[in-house]
């Protein structure tokens, strides 16, 4: 607010976060190229800095970039071009990043897919995309056979999660599974002898940068009807690397970031893969995650960075292995996915504090549609109980749901979203886009997420719940909490538990 002019009341206005952070952040540009040139630029001089850790085996940005580049060879061999759609229906491993950026390389878009699916939900995804490829771990051969022969795929490549290890333990694998004997399908080829399709491959592999070219498609979770296609593009995973570079944040090549979300959510494949990726830092990903195995994974890693919701906190702060660990290498634990009740908060900033760790847990906000982080808790911006300020490059109103118009510091109304971060659009549903992204009357688009909050005078965001909560009474819309607060101050009534439907 300081840098603009006096105080308006109204936080998209004030922009009152701006703050807490450098002015030469505020006004730093974010290039225009694809993904993969803003990693490939800053780091194929550094050959021998590890990008990836991937079950003890090391990976520096050299070999990855060699990889990415055979990989993009063979699938230009293959012959997909420029704006197809490949599903990706892989777990984290190495194979899925020079996938990922290979398919980047040549313009291609990526459909990230949970491997889990059934063959109907496959079908589905092929039918609306009109694919012709997928790429997937090789225990979804069986599924994938179930339709492969009746659809309009061309190729299915299938990866072992082994691939990236040493030969001696992929040999040992094959002796195991030897009995497991595979049928001859002319559709299904294995990574292997993918890879050896674009050994002479001598034509042109990158695609030219465009503007607002798609990158990938990201399904949402479908809690309020039938999963959408989100698309994010180029500068929604660029802007998002640079905002962690220029926001402030305590990082430095080499520091430890660990992976075990699946890259078929937008927070892994922008926040997990691609930003450590453009830090420099040494990625370890986890092809497999059981939440049970969250505190192992931390005493064996020791990650500088981490992202896990608050279940996972409250099972590392309890388990006995943490009980005397020094936790002074953590340089952001970030909670999120879910709300963090201030109870649990309270409990494991306190159990950071006796194990040398003084930054506290830091909450965070986002949707699959503005790239799935918005705001952050920085350290020197910490309110408990507060899920943050926003990113340096976005802005935020708080709305009344009855009239749409902007609500001043510390009212409750809808959390708006206008963002660099923002999706292009929903595949190929422009109803849907248009009930999310509105357009205001300086041109401005917001993303309306429908979750209740207040924002106050230093930018802090409080979110409170879902709008599907909101009771209607004769036109008029009536917020819950609002109702919850009333009952709450009847002295007549001791207890009270409140239970969202």
């Amino acid at each position: 607010g300081e840098l603009y002019g006096p105080m308006t009341g109204y936080s998209s206005i004030d922009k009152p976060w701006l703050k807490y952070y450098d002015e030469s952040g505020i006004k730093a540009n974010v290039p225009k190229k694809r993904a993969y040139d803003l990693i490939y630029n800053k780091y194929h001089h550094n050959k021998k800095l590890t990008a990836l850790n991937y079950l003890k085996v090391k990976i520096n940005y050299d070999e990855m970039f060699n990889k990415i580049e055979s990989t993009a060879k063979s699938l230009k061999t293959l012959g997909i071009k420029k704006g197809d759609i490949v599903l990706m229906a892989m777990p984290t491993t190495p194979e899925m990043v020079y996938i990922f950026y290979a398919l980047n390389r040549i313009g291609a878009i990526v459909d990230a897919i949970d491997p889990r699916v059934k063959s109907d939900r496959y079908k589905e995804i092929i039918k609306e995309t009109n694919s012709k490829y997928i790429i997937a771990i090789d225990l979804c051969r069986p599924v994938i056979e179930e339709f492969i022969q009746d659809s309009p795929l061309s190729k299915a490549i299938l990866v072992s999660p082994l691939e990236s290890l040493p030969l001696p333990v992929k040999i040992i694998s094959n002796i195991k599974n030897k009995n497991s004997s595979r049928t001859k399908n002319d559709k299904i080829i294995y990574w292997p002898e993918f890879i050896k399709l674009g050994a002479h491959y001598q034509g042109v592999i990158d695609c030219e940068y465009e503007e607002d070219m798609p990158v990938v498609i990201v399904h949402t979770g479908g809690t309020t009807g039938t999963p959408k296609g989100v698309i994010l593009t180029n500068e929604n995973f660029n802007t998002m690397a640079i905002t962690q570079e220029i926001s402030g944040f305590d990082s430095k090549e080499k520091d430890r970031f660990l992976t075990f979300l699946p890259p078929f959510i937008a927070y892994c494949l922008v926040n997990a893969i691609h930003d450590p990726l453009y830090l420099g830092f040494e990625n370890y990903l986890v092809p497999k995650f059981d939440a049970k195995d969250f505190p192992s994974l931390m005493y064996k890693y020791k990650p500088n960075h981490v992202l896990a919701g608050p279940i996972l906190w409250d099972y590392f702060i309890k388990d006995s292995k943490i009980a005397h660990e020094d936790l002074s290498y953590l340089k952001s634990p970030i909670s999120g996915g879910d709300v963090l009740n201030i109870e649990l908060e309270k409990s494991i900033n306190e159990f950071f504090k006796s194990h040398n760790c003084n930054i506290p847990i830091a909450s965070g906000y986002g949707l699959t549609e503005v790239s799935a982080a918005a705001i952050y808790s920085k350290p020197s911006a910490y309110k408990i109980g507060h899920v943050g300020i926003p990113y340096i490059k976005n802005n935020v109103s708080i709305l009344d749901p009855n009239t749409n118009e902007e609500l001043p510091y510390g009212c409750e109304g809808e959390i708006c979203i206008a963002t660099p971060t923002m999706m292009k659009e929903y595949y190929n549903n422009e109803s849907a886009t248009s009930d999310i992204i509105k357009v205001d009357a300086d041109g401005l688009r917001w993303i309306h997420t429908g979750d209740l909050g207040t924002i106050d005078s230093d930018g802090s965001i409080k979110v409170n719940g879902r709008m599907k909560r909101l009771i209607v009474r004769n036109g008029n819309k009536i917020f819950p909490s609002t109702v919850e607060d009333i009952i709450r101050q009847n002295k007549l009534i001791t207890g009270i538990s409140i239970v969202s439907m």
